[in-house]
C-alpha cells in the first residue's frame, strides 16, 4: 500500500511503470506493471484500450481479480467456489468487453 498523501495518481510511483501516449500507464490484463512486477494498480489510473476503470463500482470488482492473481503466484489453492461466489455477485470483472463506456474523467 502506498499512502501519497494529496498527491494524487501514480506521480509518486512513475519510475515504475511503463507509459504508453499521452500520460497511460501500461498494465498487464490482471493491472500489473509491466515495468515492475508485483506491483498491481487498483483505480481511476486502470486503462484497458478504451476502457476506463474509473468508477468505483468498475475498480473494486478487479480487486477479486488481483486477489486471484497473488494467490495463485504464492501457491496457496484457492477453491473455485471463492471465484464463483464473487463472480455471482458482480463483484468479479475479468471480461471489459462490458465496460465500454465513455467515462469524462
Amino acid at each position: 500500500m502506498c499512502a501519497t498523501g494529496f498527491r494524487g495518481g501514480l506521480s509518486v510511483i512513475a519510475e515504475h511503470f511503463e507509459w504508453s501516449a499521452g500520460e497511460t500507464v501500461t498494465l498487464s490484463s490482471r493491472d500489473e506493471s509491466t515495468k515492475t512486477a508485483g506491483l498491481f494498480v487498483v483505480g481511476p489510473s486502470v486503462r484497458h484500450g478504451n476502457v476506463i476503470l474509473c468508477f468505483i463500482y468498475k475498480f473494486r470488482q478487479r480487486f477479486a481479480v488481483i486477489a486471484e492473481e497473488l494467490v495463485n503466484r504464492l501457491g496457496i489453492p484457492l477453491e473455485t467456489s471463492v471465484t464463483e461466489y464473487y463472480r455471482r455477485n458482480n463483484m468479479y470483472l475479468d471480461d471489459l468487453t462490458c465496460c465500454e463506456v465513455r467515462c469524462e474523467c
